[in-house]
């Protein structure tokens, strides 16, 4: 099931929260940059993709932790923090900062409530990447296997295909039961946290496989986003062209379409209520 979502309200509710997580972010001396649709939003429209329905943000790791250490404190009310370690069912170990005041339920979440947020803004922490070479190889094979071990987690018999999967399903389904939801995702993370960003020659968002040369990424250049200026890579063309292509390009009518669809949606019921269920 999913539900229609009012986008322009979306877009709207999202650059008040990013405004207010600016405050913070500036407040502490934080470094971040606007991440990936975000960034290409900022260069191609001077704001939001008329499509996308959310904001990303990108911050060294050291940053990040900081932020997610004094955001809690620092918040307004009508905002709150959702901390991957402390959601059974986060899908992936990025923060979100959310509108209390709001629903905004991702397909497969209905049944977690501990995972249910407002309209929200997206938070990633960006790692250190080895050059290329044995150390970045064995990496990427441990990641690869986190990978696959994450799909199993989340995964139901619906998902699988061949009979090796149907037959993997029944054999360690009894795993599921002492691991938590997103435990090959915070193994991957704990790997990742090995690498200091500012100390070597390439970058990678944990929840992401593009790598990026780290120089595009040290420094940030301003630039427009709606009403606001807002900080981009310092090598905002090599980082868009790593991650989409030709990124000047619009993408066919058929593919402008919200990244996130959602079961439950309101700008005017807040989550908390658990509304849907009362109608």
């Amino acid at each position: 099931m999913s539900m229609e979502i009012d986008v322009k309200a979306a877009q709207q509710r999202e650059l008040e929260i990013l405004k207010a997580v600016m405050v913070i972010l500036d407040r502490h001396g934080l470094r971040w940059w606007a991440d990936s649709g975000t960034c290409l939003g900022a260069v191609r429209h001077k704001g939001f993709i008329p499509w996308d329905d959310d904001v990303d943000i990108g911050m060294p790791r050291e940053d990040f932790d900081r932020f997610r250490a004094i955001a809690p404190k620092e918040l307004p009310d009508w905002l709150a923090l959702q901390d991957y370690e402390q959601t059974r069912h986060a899908i992936h170990s990025i923060l979100k900062v959310h509108d209390v005041r709001t629903t905004f339920i991702e397909n497969g979440l209905e049944d977690h409530p501990e995972a249910h947020t407002g309209v929200y803004i997206d938070i990633f922490a960006y790692d250190g990447y080895p050059a290329p070479g044995p150390e970045r190889d064995a990496l990427e094979r441990k990641r690869a296997r986190f990978v696959r071990f994450n799909r199993f987690l989340r995964g139901t018999w619906a998902d699988t295909r061949t009979a090796g999967e149907k037959l993997r399903q029944v054999l360690l389904s009894p795993v599921r039961l002492f691991l938590r939801y997103n435990w090959a995702s915070m193994c991957q993370e704990e790997l990742f946290r090995r690498y200091r960003f500012d100390d070597q020659p390439w970058a990678n968002e944990c929840f992401g496989w593009v790598i990026y040369p780290s120089g595009c990424l040290r420094g940030t250049v301003l630039l427009p986003f709606e009403d606001i200026m807002i900080p981009c890579p310092a090598g905002t063309d090599e980082y868009l062209r790593a991650l989409y292509g030709d990124y000047m390009q619009l993408p066919p009518e058929d593919k402008r379409s919200p990244g996130h669809p959602v079961a439950w949606f309101s700008m005017e019921k807040s989550y908390r209520d658990r509304w849907w269920e009362k109608r």
